[in-house]
């Protein structure tokens, strides 16, 4: 028997089923997490988030972010004792009524989620605060899609701005039906946040909204957070938000098309 963890996020959470599913093909496995509706349906096994328990392995990223030639999942992975483990697990949804529901007020409408205005890392004492993209930017991309999308708010830490929306549901869901809603969307706009791995783990289309200032922090951490560190995969792009309005909706209306192309 092995426990396994990593971060105490709702994103680590997600990273780490990928991982702990992996782990338990050979042997039975722990995940110590405060999100364990998240490995619901897998073999996993759960018991509340400790960096204290024996038997542990810590599979995190936080010792590599400032190597940009490897993104922080594959540090998971690695730090795991892993090698090729895919970022994808399997989420059979538990509350249709909460999909069918949503679906029916988007109308046919694609429905994207978004999450941004929020406190990154849900941290209290301003050592994110460069991590947040300008409100400005959300606009410009959520202009773009507006009136060919039905575009939903999730998530649940503080917000710092409101964002245009057809609906809110920031606050509101349980984490399964996040992953409900999640894994039946057309695609995600987000800040960096747990919203990667969301949109990861089941190969949708992300635009992350990045805060250029957090390139240029001082704090050498929130420097290494950067799109090529966090961005797993070809389904996932990003803009920036110092981008001019009319290249930022010109992002977010490739945030629809079949293909997803990373940015540059």
């Amino acid at each position: 028997m092995v426990r396994v963890r990593s971060g105490q996020g709702l994103g680590d959470a997600l990273y780490l089923r990928a991982v702990a599913e992996r782990m338990a093909r050979e042997q039975e496995t722990i995940a110590l997490t405060d999100f364990p509706d998240v490995f619901l349906g897998s073999a996993v096994k759960t018991e509340p988030f400790t960096r204290l328990a024996p038997h542990t392995i810590a599979a995190h990223y936080t010792a590599s972010m400032d190597n940009q030639d490897s993104t922080q999942y594959a540090d998971m992975v690695r730090t795991a004792g892993l090698r090729d483990v895919p970022l994808r697990f399997t989420w059979n949804v538990r509350n249709a009524k909460v999909v069918t529901e949503l679906a029916e007020r988007a109308d046919g409408r694609p429905i994207i989620l978004v999450h941004g205005g929020c406190v990154a890392m849900q941290r209290k004492d301003n050592f994110s605060a460069d991590m947040l993209p300008r409100r400005e930017a959300f606009v410009a991309a959520l202009d773009a899609l507006n009136g060919d999308c039905y575009c939903v708010g999730i998530g649940k830490a503080a917000r710092l701005y409101e964002l245009p929306l057809d609906e809110d549901l920031h606050g509101m869901t349980t984490v399964s039906d996040l992953l409900d809603i999640a894994v039946s969307c057309t695609g995600i706009l987000a800040q960096c946040s747990f919203c990667v791995p969301l949109a990861e783990v089941f190969d949708k289309p992300l635009l992350a909204v990045w805060a250029a200032r957090g390139l240029t922090s001082s704090n050498s951490y929130i420097r290494g957070v950067t799109p090529a560190k966090v961005l797993s995969k070809p389904s996932s792009t990003f803009l920036m938000d110092d981008w001019s309005p009319e290249r930022i909706a010109d992002a977010a209306r490739r945030l629809l098309s079949p293909e997803v192309a990373c940015a540059s």
